[in-house]
């Protein structure tokens, strides 16, 4: 196994604050890339970590779309701990009833290249969608 030079006390934190914009899923992809090469993951780990941020970017900016008079950026956290990536991302929800069923095959394809996956409940004001990746 790769293990990367690096080590890590409890965990880091890296967060990018993104304008809601097709354009700006490459800067997620190429962090999320940088992070987990950093980390130790292999390289077919990292091309799931980066295919899942890609469509849980997708996701959010689809939901965006539906609705324009909401704040027009999302946040990712990258939570780096010593057996794990976890990624949150965060934005203000939409007005839209059917918010989780819109887009089921995005998050299909985010559950199956992830370990983990969960989604904010309805209730919640923001839209979460947080997934983990573990260090093999």
């Amino acid at each position: 196994m790769n293990k990367s030079p690096y080590s890590v006390i409890d965990e880091d934190i890296i967060e990018l604050g993104l304008p809601i914009n097709r354009a700006y899923v490459s800067t997620a992809r190429l962090t999320a890339s940088s992070i987990a090469n950093r980390m130790g993951f292999d390289i077919e780990a990292i091309e799931d970590i980066k295919a899942a941020v890609s469509e849980a970017c997708t996701y959010l900016i689809k939901m965006h779309q539906l609705d324009n008079s909401i704040q027009n950026m999302f946040n990712i956290q990258f939570i780096i701990k010593s057996n794990s990536l976890d990624i949150m991302l965060t934005a203000e929800k939409v007005k839209y009833d059917n918010i989780y069923e819109e887009d089921g095959l995005g998050i299909l394809m985010i559950e199956a290249l992830m370990d983990y996956i969960t989604l904010s409940s309805k209730d919640d004001p923001n839209i979460n969608i947080v997934m983990s990746k573990i260090l093999k």
